[in-house]
């Protein structure tokens, strides 16, 4: 069996894909913790010492951290995407039985499934991952039709057991 897709990748799909990849990873996001931590630590120093000025300290790091982690994740995932001229290139992706095929702009290469650990799937894509960190994203939107993924998520399932 063979198919294949070709895409764009957008921005917005790629960060979407990361913070579905580190949600399936971790189940407690360490920046939550860090910043409830200190937002108690506010709380206990405000109400059993009296010390207003440190309490509001902690309990106001504590909210930044909590709520300025995803927005600093995003932040440094747009810029490695305008960095890297890679991700916004047109990617062709061919799979078959002995593996998968990509081309993004210059670059080839010809991938055996064993170079793949498992296929996650996202709401609005596929995940061939790989490493302890990385990914290849291949969104939903890229298949020609919905026996073409159904084809693509059976073999992948197939080749990673």
């Amino acid at each position: 069996m063979t198919g294949n897709i070709n895409f764009f990748l957008q921005w917005e799909e790629y960060f979407a894909a990361q913070e579905f990849f580190r949600r399936s990873r971790q189940s407690f996001l360490p920046d939550w913790g860090v910043g409830a931590l200190l937002f108690l630590l506010g709380l206990v120093l405000l109400f059993v010492s009296g010390l207003d000025i440190p309490a509001a300290a902690a309990m106001l790091v504590g909210l930044v951290i909590i709520f300025g982690g995803p927005m600093m994740r995003r932040w440094v995932s747009w810029r490695k995407w305008q960095r890297e001229p890679l991700y916004q290139t047109e990617h062709e992706i061919v799979f078959s039985d002995e593996g998968v095929y990509f081309r993004m702009g210059r670059i080839e290469s010809n991938l055996d499934w064993k170079y793949y650990q498992r296929l996650l799937e996202s709401p609005d894509g596929l995940l061939l991952i790989y490493g302890e960190d990385s990914f290849n994203l291949l969104p939903k939107r890229a298949f020609s039709s919905e026996k073409l993924l159904h084809d693509f998520r059976a073999l992948a399932l197939k080749k990673l057991k």
